[in-house]
């Protein structure tokens, strides 16, 4: 007679294997019904595997299990096989979320980036390195610091893929591309200026007379402004000795563009060791000495620059 445990196991093993997904049915010859044959078409249907709805870790050492996890529905948790294509995965998600994800609207990742179609399983799962933060040396040089690896699929343990939903465009009637990409200006406004040209590969802002050179700024008082700003700048450094990136800021803060005085009253109030320093140049200067802004900030090693190293506070009490 067979124990219990076994008896246990033989009933957990027979459900186990009605829940993985199940071929095709062939015809004959090993033609399937649709009219595919094994080197065609061996994936099953998306109505065709068992999902649980459920976020579950699961380490079956026969079954290799995956999970599409969601923010909008609940997760799909399914075993799966290596050669399971993420066109299945998404087949599978449109199946049972038809109205909330339909095919198209939405992306699969994983390793931090968009998955294609026609990647397997096996080949999203690979064990390969994949981008993270890395910390920095200055702080910890001591850090051993290793990128995050994609798990294998063959060691069969928690597989996630997620589901990331595209937005709607109302202009294109479209769905748009999923963008990853990092968003200074916050989303909306990176996304519009992203739209209209004004954003670099980092999708940092170009500079403002390119985009005018190049036709993206239009606007008769933007270009009006700009101008001013321009000859302000140029006023500061050569007649002031202002640094450009100085003069440039203090013409974009203050409200006259084209104030002098005013930026010079910003400067004083606002970069105040910079206009000193301005004005010992304009000092030499006038004693006949030839003399050169420094557009550049001195390095840290530069032995002109004096570091001041202040202790801590005592601690109250003490």
């Amino acid at each position: 007679r067979r124990s219990r445990r076994s008896r246990w196991w033989a009933a957990f093993t027979s459900v186990r294997s009605l829940l993985r997904p199940q071929p095709r049915p062939m015809v004959e010859n090993g033609v399937y019904e649709n009219g595919a044959t094994d080197a065609e078409d061996p994936l099953p249907r998306p109505e065709e595997i068992e999902i649980e709805t459920v976020d579950l870790y699961r380490h079956d050492e026969e079954q290799a299990y995956v999970t599409l996890m969601s923010q909008e529905v609940k997760s799909l948790n399914f075993a799966a096989e290596e050669n399971y294509t993420v066109r299945l995965c998404k087949e599978l998600v449109a199946y049972h979320y038809p109205d909330e994800l339909p095919l198209g609207s939405f992306e699969l990742l994983a390793s931090n980036k968009i998955r294609s179609d026609e990647e397997t399983l096996g080949e999203v799962f690979n064990g390969d390195e994949y981008y993270c933060d890395r910390p920095d040396e200055a702080e910890d040089p001591d850090f051993d610091w290793k990128p995050r690896k994609e798990q294998v699929f063959s060691d069969k343990m928690l597989m996630q893929l997620s589901i990331w939903k595209k937005e709607w465009d109302e202009e294109t009637k479209s769905y748009e591309p999923v963008d990853l990409s990092y968003m200074p200006y916050g989303k909306e406004l990176t996304k519009q200026w992203k739209k209209l040209g004004y954003l670099d590969g980092k999708n940092m802002l170009r500079d403002e007379g390119e985009l005018i050179a190049e036709g993206k700024i239009t606007d008769p008082d933007k270009i009006a402004d700009y101008r001013k700003r321009e000859g302000l700048t140029s006023t500061l450094r050569e007649t002031h000795l202002i640094r450009k990136k100085d003069a440039w800021e203090a013409a974009g803060e203050i409200e006259n563009k084209d104030d002098v005085d005013e930026a010079l009253a910003w400067l004083q109030r606002h970069k105040e060791k910079d206009y000193n320093a301005a004005l010992k140049l304009q000092g030499r200067r006038a004693e006949g000495e030839e003399v050169e802004v420094e557009e550049e900030e001195p390095e840290p090693d530069d032995p002109d620059v004096e570091v001041y190293v202040c202790e801590p506070p005592p601690l109250r009490g003490m």
